[in-house]
């Protein structure tokens, strides 16, 4: 297998490091240590980072589509669980070509357990993502960003840290005060963004990984505002229907679906959501929709409540996931 060369890929610098991507014409692998730039929960990595990996070493495949060749809609379902990871684990992360698109496999030092399991599509729509999503999409913008109220950050989190060292996407997460407790969260309506969020593109147009990242992240708010519980993600789905160029205005949208189950016993939540591009008249163009499951962890929960910042949101944010 041959080296890939990172010196001149930002995204891939910031993936890999000083590591080296191993590639044939069907495979693909890279090890990755993976260390506190890559944190989401206080010393758990963001899983939406493993996510942007597989997606990035798929399109390093032989196999990946040619010019004229059905690329979009791409479909890419993530399973997590087998075994978890820290801060400081060096995962091995290995896709290699299937039919219409790439399976992968991502595992922990060694363990014969996976990490996380990947099946990408390419020209196909799995359907459900983005029909969860229609179903509470608003047609426009019109007035929605001042309905929002904010909700909490992280510190070192790879989408919401407010504190960190390194680069980020640095996103506030909000709640809209609109019927059924969805979160929403701007991206390109400040010049901030040029640092943060849109600096991981490619050749003109945004990587998977920050949308990955961010869909995942924010969902979990929309399950926690109908649960009230800190969680894990079990599998999660998602569904690119277009390339999205540097510098277009986007929302993302998560909501809460339906529990099972209750706080502090076992508990299940799903939730939905996706990205829409803001078109110059104010109207919403789906781009991504997404849909997963999420499995209640009590410790993350108190977590929340000694480390998101500031407090006075955090204790607005679990008053209304209570109401």
């Amino acid at each position: 297998m041959k080296p890939a060369d990172l010196t001149t890929d930002y995204v891939r610098q910031f993936l890999y490091g000083p590591g080296t991507i191993f590639h044939a014409r069907s495979r693909a692998s890279a090890d990755i240590v993976m260390d506190d730039r890559l944190e989401g929960w206080i010393g758990i990595p963001h899983g939406g980072i493993s996510m942007g990996v597989m997606m990035d070493l798929a399109a390093a495949l032989g196999g990946y589509p040619e010019r004229g060749n059905p690329l979009f809609p791409v479909s890419a379902d993530f399973r997590l669980g087998g075994t978890g990871i820290r801060v400081g684990d060096r995962l091995h992360f290995d896709v290699a070509s299937a039919e219409a698109g790439a399976e992968g496999s991502v595992t922990v030092d060694g363990n014969p357990l996976e990490y996380m399991l990947s099946s990408i599509r390419y020209g196909e729509d799995s359907g459900g993502h983005g029909k969860l999503f229609a179903a509470f999409m608003p047609e426009k913008c019109g007035d929605l960003l001042k309905e929002l109220s904010p909700l909490p950050s992280y510190r070192n989190c790879f989408v919401c840290g407010v504190g960190r060292s390194h680069p980020g996407l640095r996103r506030q997460f909000h709640l809209w005060n609109a019927p059924g407790k969805v979160v929403v969260s701007p991206v390109g309506f400040d010049a901030g963004d040029r640092d943060s969020f849109c600096r991981f593109t490619r050749n003109g147009f945004l990587h998977p990984l920050p949308f990955l990242a961010l869909l995942d992240e924010i969902l979990g708010w929309g399950g926690f505002m109908i649960s009230g519980s800190g969680a894990v993600t079990v599998r999660i789905g998602y569904t690119f229907y277009r390339p999205v160029a540097d510098g277009e205005r986007l929302l993302f949208f998560g909501r809460g679906d339906r529990v099972r189950g209750r706080a502090g016993s076992r508990l299940l939540y799903w939730a939905s959501g996706g990205a829409a591009a803001v078109g110059e008249d104010g109207s919403l163009e789906m781009v991504v929709g997404a849909s997963g499951q999420w499995f209640g962890i009590p410790e993350l929960t108190e977590q929340m409540k000694s480390s998101l910042l500031p407090r006075e949101q955090m204790e607005r944010a679990f008053e209304a996931a209570g109401e």
